[in-house]
């Protein structure tokens, strides 16, 4: 398993990054509209909906992910916020799988929504505002691959505590301090090569935990979509990872996060 996950992300790596650099603004937001309209398959089938419901759920994704750039950023991202905020809590709350927000398979389908469009319009904002130098964009998906490559291996090496038994038992309280570590000094070494000096790289390594700790709700979050449907992962397509869900969980929390946080640092209060 190890080593087809390793495979697979060499492979896929390279691809994403080369397309999140060379492509425009649009070619971006076509490739990870096509990325969430993947997830939003696999969404509509962990709430049990199949054949022309499942295809309608996913032209809802892509339709709404379009008509969501006619809103202004702030009024997709600080309800993305509240609502990575309730489920931080739910998840510390509510030990019951099926408590909260998570009781009707309507509702369900409401929060496929709500994961997956702020991310794709949080996403096609950072590549909008620097579309030949996309440095925010590629530090967020380093930000989130890092996190994630880290805690695994922290985990693996020094995991003793679960943190959230219920819903990912192989999540452990260790391998989630060693990915915001990571994050941390990522953040920060991004920052200082880049130029922008000591004050920034420190506030960006502080945002950077906080970046990482929401990537690991948007993890927790869809294990538990799985868990609720009684499967492993929520595809097959890539090897060794499972689904597009179980690549982008992390990022469909983290996103929005990233994007309120830049422009916090940047001084845009708007």
């Amino acid at each position: 398993m190890l080593k087809a996950r390793i495979v697979t992300g060499l492979v896929l790596a390279p691809l994403v990054l080369a397309g999140l650099v060379w492509l425009g603004t649009t070619g971006v937001a076509v490739l990870i509209g096509l990325v969430m309209a993947a997830g939003g398959f696999e969404w509509a089938g962990l709430c049990q909906l199949e054949g022309g419901p499942r295809v309608l759920y996913v032209l809802a994704v892509a339709a709404l992910c379009a008509l969501s750039l006619a809103i202004p950023l702030s009024f997709i991202l600080f309800p993305a916020l509240a609502w990575w905020l309730y489920a931080t809590w739910d998840l510390v709350i509510h030990k019951d799988q099926r408590a909260g927000a998570w009781r009707h398979s309507s509702t369900r389908l409401a929060i496929g929504l709500i994961v997956l469009i702020p991310a794709w319009r949080a996403c096609v904002a950072l590549k909008a505002s620097d579309p030949l130098h996309p440095q925010w964009l590629l530090l967020l998906v380093f930000l989130v691959w890092t996190a994630d490559t880290a805690a695994y291996f922290a985990g693996r090496a020094f995991g003793r505590r679960r943190l959230a038994p219920q819903v990912s038992p192989g999540k452990t309280v260790e391998g989630v301090a060693g990915g915001v570590a990571a994050a941390a000094l990522l953040g920060f070494g991004w920052v200082m090569i880049a130029g922008y000096g000591h004050d920034l790289a420190v506030k960006t390594a502080v945002f950077a935990m906080v970046v990482a700790l929401f990537s690991v709700v948007g993890d927790l979050t869809e294990s538990k979509a799985k868990r609720l449907a009684g499967v492993k992962d929520s595809g097959h397509w890539l090897p060794g990872h499972g689904g597009i869900l179980d690549r982008i969980d992390a990022l469909t929390a983290a996103a929005p996060v990233f994007v309120l946080g830049i422009r916090w640092l940047a001084g845009d209060r708007s």
